[in-house]
């Protein structure tokens, strides 16, 4: 027959298993509210998720896209030009001349919105695309310069062929470097911050 000591200790113990059992449960919901160390606040959108949506967004606005929508077809008419120009020593003025006033007339439709489309840009993101918009310049100048050139060139009586496309190749080519950059700033920003223990 068992003594009440010896039923006090099987209480004792079972107690004591029972806590012991709980204890890992317990812990766990305990912690489980918890976000981890470095963890980003449940619903918040990582750093490089929110630029890159706000670099597609920029991308879209209307403005931009009709200054893209110019630039295109600029390279259209002086890939036109440079095939004519190929073909002879002289080009046809008439043609010439046609081909290079809608490279005009789209050059500064493209300029003029890509201004509009500025203005729609915040100053925080005028600061972050500071680089990038000074080469845009940059483009931007040659592309006028060779066009003033090419204006000269084709409203002569015989426009020189070789010169013609001289000035088309360099137009073609700061159209083709604007292109680039475009590309790169967006695979740039969906790539992410790049992992410091990646090589």
């Amino acid at each position: 027959m068992k003594t009440l000591s010896d039923v006090v200790t099987l209480a004792a113990i079972a107690a004591t298993l029972l806590i012991v059992s709980a204890a890992p449960a317990i812990c766990q919901q305990g912690h489980g509210d918890m976000p981890s160390h470095g963890a980003q606040p449940q619903g918040a959108t990582p750093p490089h998720q929110h630029d890159m949506m706000e670099m597609s967004a920029m991308h879209q606005e209307p403005h931009h896209v009709l200054a893209m929508a110019y630039r295109d077809n600029l390279v259209s008419f002086a890939r036109a030009l440079q095939h004519q120009a190929g073909q002879a020593k002289t080009v046809d003025p008439e043609f010439a001349r046609a081909a290079v006033a809608e490279m005009k007339r789209s050059f500064n439709q493209m300029e003029q919105h890509h201004q509009d489309h500025m203005k729609t840009m915040d100053d925080t993101m005028k600061a972050g695309m500071a680089d990038t918009m000074k080469q845009m310049d940059a483009h931007n100048a040659a592309i006028k310069e060779h066009l003033a050139e090419l204006d000269h060139d084709v409203h002569t009586s015989a426009p020189d062929a070789t010169s013609v496309s001289q000035h088309v190749a360099e137009i073609l080519k700061h159209c083709n470097g604007m292109s680039k950059m475009h590309a790169g700033t967006m695979d740039h920003k969906m790539a992410g911050p790049k992992d410091p223990m990646k090589n």
